[in-house]
């Protein structure tokens, strides 16, 4: 009877043993260097989607609805915070944010009906159905 089959048997149960030690010493300490110097998965910067929404629909009615007498100041601001909503949906979304840098005017009232419909148009729902 020839050693050969016993020694091929010792020799890869050796291989086997060397194997799930090198990944268990090995493995954990690639692991480690994978979580220390590779990016880890990129966090959202901005507020959660649905306070933008919730921001987009009540400002939307603040901007639309201004009491008579309401100073120009006043409004003007509401119309800015409704713009820097519309803007900060955009990013969330990855839209382009075409209305953040044109003048105030028609204008910019025009590009901001084209953002809003581009919102929505991205599945973002915040002005009441026509």
């Amino acid at each position: 009877m020839s050693p050969v089959p016993g020694l091929l048997a010792i020799a890869a149960i050796t291989a086997m043993l060397a194997l799930v030690l090198w990944v268990v010493f090995y493995g954990s300490a690639a692991r480690l260097f994978v979580r220390r110097h590779l990016p880890g998965p990129t966090v959202p910067g901005g507020p959660p989607i649905e306070r933008l929404v919730a921001d987009l629909t009540r400002l939307r009615a603040a901007t639309l609805a201004v009491p008579p007498g309401t100073s120009q100041v006043r409004r003007s601001a509401a119309t800015a915070a409704y713009d820097d909503a519309l803007a900060q949906a955009c990013l969330a979304l990855g839209l382009p944010d075409t209305l953040t840098g044109l003048p105030a005017g028609t204008d910019r009232e025009a590009e901001r009906l084209c953002v809003e419909s581009l919102l929505e148009e991205a599945g973002l729902r915040f002005r009441p159905p026509q």
